[in-house]
């Protein structure tokens, strides 16, 4: 008699351990499960939720960062005076040491081949930072390489 392989998926080895996935591996798998969830009725999402253990999962993703200068950063905020790059708003609100409060964010992202420097860098608020990696938005991209530029 010959056994036969049964595939179980997800996959997990016997030992119980899941595979270390890298970064752009685990965002994917989230797209992918936000993206049949968003086409569920409120009723299916409902049924989903209440269903919710409560706890979460965990799992072991491996990621690159890079090393910013913290000196381009700052200097992109106090060059923005307390005003978002992008929707000219002043910041939503103070941080601790009492600054109005502004995210540094790199017009060429650094994932994208961008550079850390001062010219590629403006001070946005957190709803516009946001936004800008959300949308992707080619015309928020060009009005900020415009502001750079004077």
């Amino acid at each position: 008699m010959k056994l036969r392989k049964v595939y179980v998926f997800p996959l997990k080895p016997i030992d119980g351990e899941q595979a270390v996935l890298n970064a752009s591996e685990f965002i994917e798998i989230q797209k992918v499960r936000e993206k049949r969830i968003k086409k569920l009725s409120i009723e299916e999402l409902k049924e989903k939720a209440l269903k919710s253990r409560g706890r979460v999962g965990e799992r072991k993703v491996q990621s690159v960062q890079f090393e910013r200068n913290p000196a381009v950063a700052q200097f992109t905020k106090q060059r923005a005076a307390g005003k978002c790059d992008l929707c000219d708003l002043p910041a939503p609100f103070n941080d601790k040491d009492g600054k109005p409060y502004l995210e540094s964010h790199h017009i060429i992202w650094l994932a994208r081949g961008g550079e850390d420097t001062i010219d590629n860098t403006v001070a946005l608020c957190p709803n516009c930072h946001r936004r800008l990696h959300i949308l992707d938005s080619e015309e928020d991209i060009n009005k900020l390489k415009k502001r750079r530029q004077r």
